[in-house]
């Protein structure tokens, strides 16, 4: 179906292979960045087993990357979309992680009861461009980055979560107020990791991870800077978007 409209990509020097659309929503950055920081997080909390829900999947890039690093996972990717939903499913296959993730057709705004209080850790990067914003020509590019309403996605995604379950989320700097607000309802021990450009620029992302039923103070992080001065990427930003573990910890 897809033969023509595709391209395979590798990411983590070519051990993991990417099909995605040639137009549309394509992965970036901030989906191997935050893969990589939930990586950090498991390798320094080693527990047995962990049941990881991955919110809004796309192509499966995030469930992906966590599966290569991880061999005591199970990886429920929760996609609505039919395209994005086949397409994850080549990508389980031809990654040879048929036994680590499991993709389901499942609406975020209506989710199955069976799936709440379910997971040990939640992990979403959810479109942040409101309705206010251009519409792109391509449907499936709009669907990955137009929301409908942000504060339900993020309210749902919590009730995935067991308690003591932790949530990862990557969001626009500009969502840090509305975000916070979200997850002081039912979350504490919040973190908050920027991503800067370079040093001149102010952050454009934040990464925030937050327990559900946790109770210590917000933590600001020391973050990280994507370029140097130069312009290039920097040596940690490289290792961790080479290896897929961001050790933040």
């Amino acid at each position: 179906m897809f033969s023509k409209n595709i391209t395979i990509d590798k990411i983590l020097r070519g051990k993991i292979s990417i099909i995605q659309l040639k137009k549309g929503f394509r992965f970036g950055f901030e989906a191997v960045f935050l893969a990589a920081f939930v990586n950090g997080y498991l390798k320094k909390f080693k527990k047995k087993k962990n049941s990881l829900a991955d919110v809004g999947s796309g192509v499966g890039t995030i469930s992906l990357i966590i599966a290569h690093q991880n061999n005591e996972i199970n990886i429920t990717a929760i996609e609505n979309n039919d395209s994005y939903s086949e397409i994850a499913n080549e990508n389980i296959v031809i990654n040879n992680f048929q036994k680590k993730i499991n993709v389901i057709k499942e609406d975020v705004f209506n989710l199955n009861s069976y799936l709440i209080n379910s997971f040990d850790i939640v992990v979403t990067n959810p479109p942040f461009y409101d309705q206010k914003h251009t519409k792109s020509e391509n449907e499936l590019d709009n669907y990955a980055k137009r929301i409908i309403d942000y504060e339900s996605w993020v309210e749902n995604s919590l009730k995935l979560l067991k308690d003591k379950g932790i949530i990862f989320i990557i969001i626009p700097t500009g969502l840090i107020e509305k975000s916070l607000k979200i997850l002081n309802k039912k979350t504490g021990s919040i973190k908050i990791f920027p991503i800067w450009p370079n040093h001149k620029k102010s952050s454009k992302r934040l990464i925030l991870f937050a327990k559900k039923g946790g109770a210590s103070p917000t933590e600001l992080m020391s973050g990280i800077r994507l370029l140097n001065n130069e312009g290039k990427i920097t040596k940690k930003a490289r290792t961790y978007s080479e290896n897929g573990i961001f050790n933040f910890l």
